[in-house]
């Protein structure tokens, strides 16, 4: 359990401690590539969130205005899908950190993006990048 002396206390601000959002194989077709073929195509990516964020209270009410909501992550990762041209992932990849941690009860945020099968001999070429407060 997180005091505010805890290591996790001190680290996030919060005696409540943490808890994680995952929201895994998330896929579209984003504008995407430094590469003349890869502009004006859309290409599918994987995205993959793991969010640390602070509790408000020590337990949970069965109410989910009270808890950071799944879905308004993938609504912002749709919306961003539908946007222009981004040359890097790790621009992508940066715009996402930027959403999770808006909100003020996010203190970490990992974003991996995947491209699949971008080399005939591999899966996926991508980054995970870590955000935090």
């Amino acid at each position: 359990m997180d005091t505010p002396n805890s290591p996790h206390g001190a680290a996030h601000g919060t005696a409540h401690g943490t808890y994680i959002i995952a929201v895994r194989g998330f896929v579209a077709p984003f504008e995407i590539g430094v590469y003349a073929h890869e502009h004006g195509r859309r290409q599918r990516l994987r995205i993959d969130l793991r969010l640390t964020v602070r509790r408000t209270a020590p337990r949970f009410t069965d109410d989910v205005s009270t808890v950071l909501s799944y879905e308004g992550l993938v609504a912002a990762l749709e919306t961003l899908s539908e946007g222009p041209h981004i040359q890097l992932l790790e621009c992508l990849a940066d715009r996402i950190g930027d959403l999770c941690l808006s909100d003020p009860r996010v203190v970490e945020a990992e974003v991996s993006i995947e491209k699949p099968h971008v080399f005939p001999q591999i899966d996926a070429a991508g980054v995970t990048i870590a955000y935090r407060r």
